[in-house]
C-alpha cells in the first residue's frame, strides 16, 4: 500500500474508539487508514462505513504508510499490534496511545501492571524510535473529540518523552474541541494516568454513567 498524503493517520484497531479518532481525524483533512488483521472483516467494513474515504490495510501496511499513528488496540491485543505494525514503519513518527492495561479475568477490570510500569512504556519500549504520547485514556470514545459535558469542559492530561510530539498533540486536542492538555511528564507518567482511568472507570461501574471527565481547577497560571 502507498499513500504520498503526508497528514495521513494509521489507526490501529477498529473498534468504537478507533472510529472516534478516525472521525476526528478526518474531520481535519488527514487520510484515515485502518490498520487491521483482517481488512475484509466485519468490523473493518462497519468501521469504513462509519468514516467515509477511510481505507484499510494490514497493520504493517498502514503504520508505513502514515504520518502519524493511533493505537486503539485493546490491552489484551496491544503488544501483538504494535509488533505487527513494526517498529521500523513507526521510526521518528508521533504514536498517541489511549490504551489501559486493563485485566478482565476476574469480571471487574483491574490494572494488570501498575506503580513500576504502565503500557505506555511498554509501547516507547517496543517502538524505541518513535515519539510516543500517552493521550485520551481518560474519557469515554464518545468525548474522545467534541468533549460537551453539561457542567464544564474536561482536562486531557498527556504524558511522553518528546516536548515536539506533545505539542503535536496540544495542537490535535484544541482541533479537536479540548482545551490546551496537561503536560504531566515524560512517558514514566503513564503508571499515573493509567490508574487515573481506573478511577474513571470505577465511577462508571458504580453509577452506571460513562459519559464523565475530570478537570484540574485552579490551574498555575
Amino acid at each position: 500500500m502507498t499513500n504520498t498524503n503526508p497528514k495521513t493517520v494509521a489507526i490501529l484497531g477498529n473498534g468504537v474508539v478507533g472510529i472516534a479518532l478516525a472521525k476526528g481525524f478526518a474531520e481535519l483533512g488527514y487520510a484515515v487508514v485502518f490498520g487491521t488483521r483482517d481488512a475484509q472483516g466485519e468490523k473493518t467494513v462497519q468501521a469504513l462505513a462509519a468514516v467515509p474515504g477511510a481505507t484499510a490495510a494490514s497493520f504493517s501496511e498502514a503504520a508505513r504508510a502514515s504520518s502519524v499513528a493511533v493505537l486503539a488496540l485493546p490491552w489484551s491485543g496491544l503488544e501483538a499490534g504494535v509488533l505487527a505494525a513494526g517498529a521500523e514503519n513507526l521510526a521518528g513518527k508521533l504514536v498517541i496511545d489511549p490504551s489501559n492495561p486493563l485485566d478482565f479475568s476476574t469480571g471487574a477490570p483491574t490494572l494488570a501492571v501498575g506503580h513500576t510500569d504502565s503500557a505506555g512504556e511498554l509501547v516507547q519500549r517496543l517502538l524505541p524510535t518513535a515519539k510516543v504520547v500517552k493521550a485520551f485514556n481518560i474519557i469515554t470514545a464518545g468525548h474522545m473529540v467534541h468533549p460537551k459535558l453539561l457542567d464544564g469542559t474536561p482536562d486531557m492530561l498527556i504524558a511522553g518523552n518528546d516536548a515536539e510530539a506533545k505539542a503535536h498533540v496540544g495542537a490535535l486536542l484544541l482541533a479537536f474541541g479540548w482545551r490546551a492538555p496537561i503536560d504531566m511528564g515524560d512517558i514514566t507518567a503513564s503508571r499515573l494516568l493509567e490508574p487515573l482511568a481506573m478511577v474513571w472507570i470505577s465511577y462508571g461501574f458504580r453509577n452506571n454513567h460513562w459519559t464523565h471527565g475530570f478537570s484540574l481547577l485552579g490551574q498555575k497560571a
